[in-house]
């Protein structure tokens, strides 16, 4: 049965219906876009109030004497409602070409241009048009007292948005350990003590405006956000800036690749200084830059320190340091591989003890000593060293701490017949320079190895809510005996009566050291490169009674030189002086006013008479025997020395290790124009002492420090 197909009349009304549905929306959508378009945007910025997280002020990180390392700055971004419902017109009118006048001052930035950022947000009817971005706090301060700002957010449509801005007031001290706050890729000290320099988040109702900004609705906090704990390092601003001059110093001398020192206080593991340098090639030359922590994060082969460890192993089984093994010429194969000593074209050292291997770093001695105490077990050469744990990182609270390569079993992927000799020389392995420092810290504080420290506390406004004692990693490195024997061989090294590889460097230091330098090729993926070298030296001073541990590693040197004694343990030099001649717990006074303080004060190089008078004063003695004008001094254990200084009458006076006064006296008589920065005595100074006197000379810019 076919079906009644529907009528005309039928289809014409239910396009006509359809047709007026149609005419229907239309005109709603007309009306709703040319009469109630402000009444439903208004609607919509309604129902885009959402509550915000606001950011609280990050904690600053402080140095061991309370400098401000990092901190973070407030600046604010400015806003305006054009349609603010309160707004004060004729205040307006009145007052905004001056406000636009000093916010320009603020940021740079034209106020005409401003003022045409005002007109442009008006005229499209902008809710939170963006004016100025990154105004200073000094000048936020000084908008906000202006009548127009004064009138409120609420009258004037003004909506100051506060963010935070991250400096390093420093500048390249301790860089990179200090490390950088970004929200994706924090580093440093930043990111590993994140958690406490954060704070906690506060909330806020804000409002959707163009662009997918958010402005406040109110200056009201929801809930209050709460600003990060300060971070305490242990770091000495003093011992930081003279690690870092003297590191920049050295590879600028031998134009090395890269370097790194690190100074540690012996009984507690806490850093002093930590210095990172690489070289950087920039159009105007050469510059050196903290952009990675070596000290910590790059683990590499350490060559002789590493002969150490190797040497603990060897006395901890059953070897003296007495005990007589054969170098002979100074060159020996292993499984057909060359090992040399670096006086083989000499004819080599012949027959030493155990002690005088380690003394002169012979290699050969070295890799036969080992050899001979572990050849038919090299397992217990390997476990050895695990009871030292040069295989384990140091643990300190740091991200990024480089592993160590050192094999723990014979079975292990790489181990071969050349392993045992390469290793106790150290190569087939790989340390952190603070990896190779611990050892030699627990060596120097009796054994007992701790966990290196770069905080010390935590603080809340200028008060200490936590703080961090030392961390004990082991009790006992080693026997008695064998630390004993340890701390004579490295004080062997550093002799200057002796055969060590640093006797000359130590030669004229009014302290003894202990320590041992490095020298070990450059590995690449194609083997060794010949004429690659990278140079070490680590130890502590003074030797009898250890206070301050240091390790220097440079890397890379196109001098020519490259080994330990002439390339790192200068390094180490300049720091244990400047250590030496400052901290007065390394002199005393047996009589005088100052009988009982710890030591003689250090005093500035300058004018005799006026020293004289001071000293006697004070009861200190010195000596008398000097007649010139102006003297250098040096703080003894028992009286200060006085030594005649030269002033020429034709050229540039030395005035480093003088007091500002002094300095000024020489330099202005001798017709220069004197130009400093800093505080103290003088560091350094822009023309070479002895320089001849001539017309152009007439500026010299001085360092203080």
């Amino acid at each position: 049965m076919n079906a009644t197909p529907p009528s005309s009349g039928r289809i014409w009304l239910v396009f006509v219906g359809l047709t007026l549905v149609g005419l229907g929306v239309f005109a709603r959508i007309v009306i709703i876009q040319q009469f109630e378009g402000d009444r439903w945007a208004q609607l919509g910025e309604d129902f885009s109030a959402s509550v915000r997280t606001i950011e609280p002020a990050r904690g600053q990180i402080l140095s061991h004497d309370g400098s401000l390392l990092a901190t973070s700055v407030p600046v604010y971004d400015l806003r305006w409602d054009a349609r603010c419902e309160g707004m004060v017109w004729d205040v307006y009118h009145e007052e905004i070409e001056s406000f636009c006048e000093d916010l320009g001052e603020a940021v740079g930035r034209n106020a005409t241009d401003i003022k045409a950022k005002f007109d442009n947000a008006r005229q499209r009817g902008h809710r939170g048009a963006l004016i100025a971005r990154s105004i200073p706090f000094t000048d936020y301060q000084r908008l906000k007292e202006s009548r127009f700002a004064q009138l409120g957010r609420y009258k004037s449509g003004l909506v100051f948005e506060r963010r935070e801005n991250r400096r390093q007031p420093f500048g390249l001290l301790a860089k990179r350990t200090i490390g950088i706050d970004r929200e994706h890729e924090r580093v440093g000290l930043e990111r590993a003590w994140n958690e406490e320099l954060s704070g906690q988040e506060g909330q806020i109702l804000a409002r959707k405006v163009a662009g997918n900004q958010w402005m406040p609705v109110t200056d009201d906090y929801l809930v209050d956000p709460v600003e990060g704990l300060d971070v305490v390092t242990t770091l000495d601003l003093h011992l930081q800036d003279v690690a870092t001059d003297a590191l920049e110093h050295q590879l600028r001398t031998h134009n090395a690749a890269w370097g790194t020192v690190i100074l540690c206080e012996v009984s507690t593991g806490a850093i002093r200084a930590i210095a990172n340098l690489s070289r950087v090639e920039r159009e105007d030359g050469t510059a050196y830059w903290e952009s990675y922590n070596h000290a910590i994060g790059t683990a590499v082969e350490p060559g002789s320190t590493f002969k150490l460890a190797s040497l603990i192993a060897c006395m901890e089984a059953g070897m003296s340091p007495n005990d007589s093994i054969d170098t002979g010429d100074g060159e020996v194969f292993f499984h057909g591989k060359r090992m040399r000593d670096s006086n083989h074209n000499e004819g080599g050292h012949g027959t030493l003890s155990l002690k005088e291997i380690f003394e002169v770093s012979s290699n050969v001695g070295t890799a036969l000593a080992v050899k001979q105490q572990f050849g038919e077990n090299p397992q217990a050469f390997l476990d050895g060293l695990q009871q030292l744990g040069v295989h384990k990182k140091t643990g300190i609270r740091f991200v990024g701490e480089g592993e160590p390569e050192v094999k723990t079993s014979i079975s292990d992927k790489g181990w071969t017949g050349l392993s045992l000799t390469q290793m106790a020389i150290g190569y087939e392995v790989e340390q952190t320079p603070l990896q190779t420092l611990t050892l030699y810290n627990a060596i120097a504080n009796g054994g007992k190895v701790l966990r290196p420290q770069l905080v010390e506390a935590l603080e809340s406004n200028g008060e200490i809510v936590k703080t961090y004692e030392p961390v004990v990693i082991s009790p006992q490195l080693c026997s008695a005996s064998t630390l004993a024997a340890c701390k004579a061989m490295l004080e062997g090294v550093c002799d200057p009566q002796g055969e060590g590889t640093a006797q000359r460097v130590f030669k004229n230091s009014p302290y003894r050291v202990a320590g041992k330098t490095g020298t070990a090729r450059i590995a690449t993926r194609n083997g060794y490169e010949e004429g690659r070298y990278r140079a070490s030296f680590a130890g502590y001073f003074p030797a009898e009674n250890p206070r301050y541990s240091c390790v220097v590693v440079i890397a890379d040197t196109r001098s020519g030189s490259y080994y330990g004694s002439t390339i790192a343990a200068p390094v180490f030099q300049q720091l244990a002086d400047l250590i030496y001649a400052t901290d007065p717990a390394f002199h005393t006074l047996s009589k005088g006013p100052l009988a009982q303080q710890r030591a003689i004060p250090a005093a500035n190089d300058g004018a005799r008479t006026d020293l004289m008078g001071l000293y006697d004063v004070l009861g200190i003695a010195y000596n008398k025997d000097v007649h010139s004008d102006w003297v250098k001094v040096q703080s003894g254990d028992t009286e200060a020395q006085l030594t005649e200084l030269t002033i020429p009458e034709q050229g540039v006076p030395d005035v480093r290790g003088m007091g500002l006064r002094d300095a000024l006296y020489l330099l202005e008589n001798a017709g220069l124009r004197v130009v400093y920065e800093g505080q103290g005595s003088v560091k350094s100074q822009s023309i070479t002492p002895g320089t001849p006197l001539r017309k152009e000379l007439t500026t010299i810019q001085l360092r203080l420090s």
